[in-house]
């Protein structure tokens, strides 16, 4: 038996030899890795009843937005799992509540300002008109004056139109003192307007994120703050998703992840590289000694809230 053994070992070299190639795939192919080969998860948290949206479409938002990060092959990197670990919640605080008064006094505005304009245009053409005829009617007044008198039919006439123009002028200061109660409110209406814009400003110098991503140890979740419409609302969702994924922000203005707000739900260049890069496959080990980091620090921050709760 012992007289086989280096026979063996022998044939088990030169058979490893001819196929090493394979062989080296699939050992590559087990010690690395990558954390994109498996998708992320998200299930739906709590959702403030104040933001009009439903589970079903937040779910759908969610799954479009996800949409947006595919790995090498294709796949989508996020999914929807009821069970999932990672929830997206709708949290209603100052700055979506400042975004709503802002967007009902702008809708507001822009009413009174279309109402205002024709109301503007018809009372000018009015007032145009008033002066045109008046201009006449003064025109032949002074024409029958340096005849020394107009005949009785053309003199009645004359002083008809004169009291139809008396009437026209006191309708239109009628309708000045209305257009300018209305320029009034439509002024008061501007003024609440931008008070409302810079106390929301204020508001986000201290709190800017329509949307965050937070992890404690293996604890994750997505918090949406502000949107203002569906386009908005997929578009932060991919922002955070992708902080999700492990990507940063980064300078593209076009950028899904670019930190300062746009409506990009498609990965500009930028994206895709920072992709790849988080895509990049890692030794087995270190992947897992890196998981092994986060439950400890899970576990250790459980323990200390236990702890905590009964000092």
């Amino acid at each position: 038996m012992k007289k086989l053994i280096p026979l063996i070992v022998g044939v088990l070299l030169i058979v490893g030899y001819i196929f090493r190639t394979p062989l080296l795939a699939e050992a590559n192919h087990i010690l690395f890795i990558s954390p994109c080969d498996t998708p992320k998860t998200f299930r739906i948290g709590t959702i403030d009843p104040r933001f009009e949206i439903s589970k079903e479409e937040l779910i759908s938002d969610a799954e479009e937005a996800g949409k947006a990060w595919e790995n090498n092959n294709g796949s989508v990197l996020l999914r929807y799992d009821p069970d999932a670990r990672m929830p997206i919640n709708m949290v209603y605080d100052q700055r979506q509540s400042l975004n709503s008064q802002i967007t009902t006094l702008n809708n507001q505005v822009t009413q009174q300002k279309s109402t205002l304009k024709p109301e503007i245009s018809e009372y000018e053409q009015k007032v145009a008109a008033f002066k045109q005829q008046s201009n006449d009617l003064n025109s032949q007044i002074q024409y029958w004056n340096n005849k020394g008198g107009a005949p009785e039919d053309t003199y009645a006439k004359l002083t008809e139109e004169q009291q139809s123009l008396q009437q026209q002028g006191a309708q239109l200061q009628q309708m000045a003192v209305q257009l300018n109660q209305s320029t009034d409110q439509y002024n008061s209406q501007i003024q609440r307007l931008n008070q409302k814009v810079d106390t929301f400003n204020t508001v986000l110098n201290s709190t800017p994120e329509e949307g965050e991503y937070t992890r404690e140890g293996t604890n994750e979740e997505i918090d949406i703050y502000i949107t203002n419409s569906q386009h908005e609302l997929i578009h932060t969702l991919a922002h955070e998703m992708g902080h999700s994924l492990g990507l940063g922000h980064n300078n593209g203005s076009d950028s899904i992840m670019y930190p300062y707000t746009n409506t990009a739900t498609i990965p500009s260049v930028a994206d895709e590289k920072a992709l790849e890069i988080v895509c990049q496959k890692q030794n087995i080990f270190v992947f897992a000694a890196e998981n092994v980091v986060q439950i400890v620090g899970s576990l250790k921050q459980d323990v200390n809230t236990i702890i905590a709760q009964h000092q």
